[in-house]
């Protein structure tokens, strides 16, 4: 491309020396571009001013026009056999063996030398333009397909465990918090390999993760990449990445909610520390969500609200995918609560063995979840399941026929209720229970 720039100004520079030569001979010689070709036709002048001009009114704007159309010609049949040889490369299938950064290359190379010859002509060429557009649109086509498909690999092979975070997706984050863009490392001569660490830490809050959260993020990042080089497909873009988003969380969904993993990856069983760590995931991706709408709206102003609605649709249902999860959790204790319960005898000793149980599964549950959750995150879902439980506390306690009347069984049950209560706090989550609460309805 740059020896065909080169070749189109010589080509601009002798017509420059032959227009500016038709203005002196025309008696126009204020048109003249340059002082180099001022005095280049000085002498032409000046035999044009001792005797009749060299050539008349009619005839220069007739020889200009065509000047100008052949210059327009040249840069024309330049473009149309760029666009040929694009052509030919596709149809033997060069250009689909691009990656994305060497495709970048040749269509950043084909747009500035679009711009440059438009820049010699003063006119658009339309034929290279139009296979560039094609071309792009065909990679944007398989660079979309390609993910989805890798993803789809991934996620039908995950065992949704945590997994350690290499140091370059730290840099990466920390790089989208601090610049509030996304955009991709450039990759440093002198780097140094640092351990992976347990969690991605975002604006200070760890983030357990599994590896297809990691993968699906580096691809967020190279679809904002691509948008950033090609903004004539970044509203192309934007549209497969909101459907990329949105595969990741029906898949997601299928695999851990509707127990789908254990016939895909084998799993015996969809525990509370899947459910947590899904659900972490989820909120790593929801976090980055107003970046990425930020990053497409400054390529496309036009279509800002399109945008809105792709990914506040996304936004939307990754909200509800995570309170299903959370709702999902709440059950699990909920039915733990209820089949312990109906085992429940209130008489000595105590704690009895029912309450016993459901202190020993809450522990495990907050030893399997308090890591993968955030702290407010956590914290509601126990605020939950101790309103349940006195729900189903209040109930048991109907069918058992205990009354609030200062009698042993009552104290019976004041004793159970405060081991429960100093076994939450040993937890540090929220333990409020009031007594009277159990007693209101009575």
């Amino acid at each position: 491309m740059k020896n065909l720039h080169f070749l189109l100004q010589r080509i601009q520079a002798l017509y420059q020396v032959m227009d500016d030569t038709l203005e002196v001979a025309a008696g126009h010689i204020s048109n003249v571009s340059t002082e180099e070709n001022l005095h280049r036709c000085h002498p032409l002048h000046l035999l044009e001013s001792e005797n009749e001009l060299m050539v008349l009114e009619q005839d220069y704007v007739k020889l200009k026009t065509n000047l100008k159309d052949v210059l327009c010609s040249v840069c024309d049949h330049a473009h149309d056999c760029c666009a040929k040889i694009l052509t030919a490369k596709a149809k033997d299938g060069s250009l689909d063996k691009l990656i994305m950064s060497e495709f970048l290359i040749l269509a950043k190379s084909i747009e500035e030398f679009q711009h440059q010859s438009e820049m010699i002509s003063g006119t658009q060429s339309t034929a290279l333009r139009l296979v560039l557009q094609n071309q792009a649109t065909r990679f944007v086509t398989r660079f979309h397909e390609e993910r989805k498909t890798k993803l789809g690999l991934i996620l039908e092979n995950e065992q949704w465990k945590q997994a350690d975070v290499p140091m370059e997706f730290q840099e990466l984050v920390n790089n989208i918090i601090s610049t509030g863009c996304i955009t991709s490392l450039k990759s440093k001569e002198d780097k140094i390999y640092r351990d992976p660490q347990p969690y991605l830490i975002v604006n200070g809050e760890n983030f357990a993760v599994c590896g297809t959260a990691l993968m699906l993020l580096k691809m967020v990042i190279e679809y904002c990449q691509c948008a950033e080089e090609l903004p004539m497909l970044a509203q192309d873009l934007a549209s497969r990445l909101v459907e990329l988003l949105k595969a990741f969380n029906s898949r997601t969904c299928q695999l851990v909610l509707g127990a789908g993993a254990l016939q895909v990856v084998g799993l015996k069983t969809i525990t509370t520390k899947h459910l947590a760590l899904t659900s972490r995931c989820l909120h790593l991706i929801l976090y980055f969500i107003p970046y990425v709408k930020n990053h497409f709206q400054s390529k496309i102003p036009g279509k800002q609200q399109i945008l809105d609605k792709n990914f506040d649709q996304v936004t939307k249902i990754y909200t509800e995918h995570i309170r299903e999860i959370s709702h999902k959790l709440e059950s699990i204790i909920s039915d733990m609560f209820e089949a312990q319960l109906k085992k429940w005898e209130v008489k000595a000793p105590v704690p009895s063995p029912s309450f016993s149980a459901i202190s020993k599964q809450l522990n495990k549950v907050h030893e399997l979840i308090h890591n993968m959750l955030s702290p407010e995150e956590l914290n509601n879902i126990f605020l939950r399941v101790n309103n349940s439980f006195k729900n189903k506390l209040r109930d048991h306690l109907l069918r058992l026929q205990v009354n609030n009347d200062g009698g042993p069984q009552h104290g019976l049950v004041t004793q159970e209720l405060t081991f429960y209560t100093q076994n939450l706090k040993k937890l540090q989550v929220p333990c409020d229970f009031n007594m009277n609460d159990l007693w209101q309805s009575r």
